[in-house]
């Protein structure tokens, strides 16, 4: 017949080969089924696979359908069917006439007849499922119940907690059916099919030896073919036409004992893990290998040791961005094609001498040079670990916009946070800003480097101390024995100190501060900080009110998912970021309906009604007096209070704010241009355009090499070690139980 096909119909060790057609029915093929390999009807279940089409049910005549379409699409003439044994679940037991005897499972009856009139004394409960199987005892002719694990077994219901537990589905489930048939492709090559056949085994519970195991051809057996003559065996060759790999033969039948799926395997290698796990580790790059196990324990049913989740994340790292070494070898290529793609951009490469060698990196981008104009005039400079298998140090650059957001301007990649690195990396900040026409302020921690740096690059820029790391450093002066109670309140006074807006007001309060912090070591800490680096007092520049370097830090954080990869892929991933970042703020700001930012638009509010009560006075045209608990003088033209905050934050004060509305004037006319919304939507008209690898070459002879670097000993860090100052210890009351600073024997609480 010309529509015929040819089946292969595989029940354990046994083959049997039948000759289908369209007019081929499914009762007629299980009934051959039953008589060729002895089987009852309903005690078995057919599945089907052809090439590319593997483990499909077969249970009625429109199934059988469907096979013949199928396989005259693929223009398949063999039709690979398995006949698998299945649990037989009768909802109900016929009735028998019975006796009990010894036990309640053991009945002793007539022969079983499907006829037999049903009677209500020796009816069987219907609720209980199971098989009733034929049994001769010593005696007499009995029947026994034999109920299905996959049932409800007989009694569980009545257990409670004291029954067995409900499984679940793992997703291993689906490496059942990797192994299929003879023919079988697989795209991926020899890598997807040593994949796939260790997960084979791993899930139908067997171990298997390689007899070849070549990127051509691999060849595998049971590992008990010695011990019982286990026939099970599989032979795949590698396509010369499309690099395919396909099976050639197999005997997907096993006839040695113990086939039973366990939680621990040797074939679960690093590298199996790392094909599980890459999907996890491409979406949170800092998960940890504990999370990992953990991961393939709950979803997968599978134990491995802590260093196999170690190399097998490592490994899918390296899948997933590439081998480090070769990383570098792509910059001279990224750096042309970012100049290219994003004109007017700066980068800077530095190869060392011989240039062959990488030294450091220096990007900033077009969108940020243009976005920085419309920025307060000031700089956030830090750097944070690179945790890479070479290391190094990202130095960064940041501002802050008009909405009071974190505002990335540049970064470079270098060696380590020394003297000559941070003046290279200001000169090339220097080289971008040459046009820039404003005085920039910079705010930094007190790192050696960063002064001599800001001191010989931008001599006439103020640079202001973060205030966080004065406290630290002042707060480790005193020893653990003076109590942090006493420590606060230095830290407190210093504070005031460092917010004095008068010389007087700074002479009056350190006299406070020597007072009670010791003369001898407060004169030692002052020694070598210079006011005018820290005191708004004496600041020489603007600074509009930032005391600290918490911007750094938020970039430092903004970026930490992205310090552990590869060069390119860092640089790059930086480069996403910001871009999404651009765009996304661009298209906020067009939905804005107000007049300033909305961070601002909020504190102005804010602002505008603490003073409504207040009486004003006016002195001339633009000067007044404004009687609140003190009274200040107010000086529209000159934008002067003698609060100081209006001159401290470039931003009205609450007074001014009153008299603003006393004159009836606009108060957006007195708000500094930095912080309108017509300057955030400037600050992000540029955007960064895609950088595209499609068309990257590979090293080729361009060959850079990678730094010089000698690996620590020990397990790498992947944070930073916090000081004694930004972690608290809380302290609880033993006596009332409250973490309030004090402790029994200072308690005061009524009990």
């Amino acid at each position: 017949m010309d529509d015929s096909r040819v089946a292969k119909c595989t029940y354990g060790v046994g083959t049997l080969m039948v000759i289908l057609s369209s007019t081929t029915t499914f009762d007629w093929l299980s009934n051959e089924l039953c008589s060729r390999f002895k089987l009852k009807l309903g005690h078995f279940e057919l599945r089907y696979s052809f090439t590319d089409c593997s483990n499909c049910l077969l249970e009625s005549d429109d199934d059988l359908k469907v096979m013949f379409m199928v396989c005259g699409l693929m223009k398949d003439q063999l039709i690979h069917i398995s006949v698998r044994d299945k649990a037989v679940v009768v909802n109900h037991v016929q009735t028998v006439y019975t006796n009990i005897i010894a036990s309640p499972f053991l009945l002793e009856a007539a022969p079983y007849n499907d006829n037999i009139a049903q009677d209500e004394d020796t009816c069987i409960d219907s609720s209980v499922a199971g098989s009733i199987v034929e049994s001769n005892a010593a005696s007499s002719s009995c029947l026994s119940i034999d109920f299905d694990s996959t049932s409800s077994e007989f009694g569980n219901d009545y257990l409670g907690k004291y029954g067995s537990c409900g499984g679940r589905k793992y997703l291993s489930t689906d490496w059942e059916g990797y192994i299929t048939h003879e023919g079988q492709k697989f795209e991926g090559g020899v890598s997807e099919f040593r994949d796939k056949l260790a997960k084979y085994a791993i899930e139908n519970g067997f171990k298997m030896k390689y007899l070849k195991n070549e990127p051509r051809r691999v060849t595998a057996v049971c590992a008990k073919k010695e011990l019982d003559g286990c026939e099970w065996h599989v032979h795949a060759v590698n396509s010369n036409v499309n690099g395919f790999f396909y099976i050639k033969n197999l005997n997907n039948v096993h006839s040695c004992t113990g086939l039973i799926r366990e939680k621990r395997n040797k074939a679960m290698g690093s590298h199996l893990v790392s094909s599980i796990v890459k999907d996890k580790v491409r979406s949170n790059p800092l998960v940890r290998p504990i999370e990992l196990l953990t991961d393939l324990k709950e979803n997968y049913g599978l134990d491995i040791p802590y260093h196999v989740a170690w190399y097998g994340k490592e490994s899918a790292t390296k899948d997933l961005h590439g081998d480090e070494e070769l990383s570098y070898a792509h910059l001279p290529w990224y750096v042309d094609v970012l100049k290219a793609s994003n004109v007017g951009s700066h980068c800077v490469l530095d190869c060392g001498e011989d240039g062959s060698r990488f030294q450091r990196i220096f990007i900033c981008f077009k969108a940020s040079i243009d976005g920085f104009r419309w920025c307060r005039p000031m700089l956030f400079i830090d750097g944070t670990f690179v945790t890479n298998k070479y290391k190094g140090t990202l130095l960064g650059a940041t501002a802050k916009n008009g909405n009071k957001e974190v505002f990335p301007f540049a970064f470079a990649i270098v060696s380590g946070e020394t003297v000559d690195n941070w003046r290279w990396f200001l000169q090339r900040i220097s080289e971008v800003l040459v046009d820039e026409g404003r005085q920039l302020t910079f705010i930094s921690d007190r790192h050696g480097a960063i002064i001599d740096a800001v001191r010989t690059v931008f001599p006439s820029s103020p640079h202001g101390f973060c205030l966080y790391y004065l406290k630290d450093n002042l707060k480790k002066k005193y020893p653990h024995s003076v109590g942090s109670s006493f420590k606060d309140h230095i830290l407190w006074i210093f504070c005031k100190l460092l917010y004095a807006p008068t010389v007087e007001e700074y002479q009056e309060r350190l006299k406070k501060l020597r007072d009670d912090g010791g003369a001898t070591i407060i004169d030692k800490f002052l020694a070598d900080l210079p006011v005018q680096n820290f005191a708004n007092a004496y600041f020489p520049g603007k600074r509009y009110g930032e005391v600290s370097n918490a911007l750094s830090e938020s970039f430092n954080s903004w970026i930490k998912e992205v310090r552990r990869l590869p060069i390119y892929e860092l640089i790059d991933t930086i480069r996403i970021k910001m871009m999404e970042m651009i765009s996304r703020r661009k298209l906020a700001s067009e939905k804005w309906c107000s007049v300033l930012c909305p961070v601002i638009e909020d504190e102005l509010k804010n602002l505008a009604s603490k003073g409504r009560h207040w009486r004003i006075c006016r002195a001339s045209e633009s000067v007044f007096e404004v009687h609140a608990d003190l009274s200040v003088m107010v000086n529209l033209d000159e934008r002067f209070c003698s609060c100081y905050q209006w001159q401290l934050l470039g931003f009205p004060c609450q007074h001014a704010i009153q008299v603003i509305h006393h004159s009836r004037l606009c108060l957006y006319n007195f708000v500094d241009e930095y912080y309108k919304a017509d300057f955030y939507r400037a600050t992000y008209a540029t955007p960064i355009f895609p950088i595209p690898d499609i068309e990257k070459p590979p090293p080729g002879d361009i060959v850079l090499l990678p730094p010089h670097t000698r690996k620590p000993p020990g397990r790498p860090p992947t944070k930073r070690f916090k000081s004694s100052s930004e972690t608290k210890r809380q302290v609880k009351c033993k006596r009332c139980g409250a973490c309030d600073r004090h402790n029994r024997r200072t308690c005061k609480a009524p009990i």
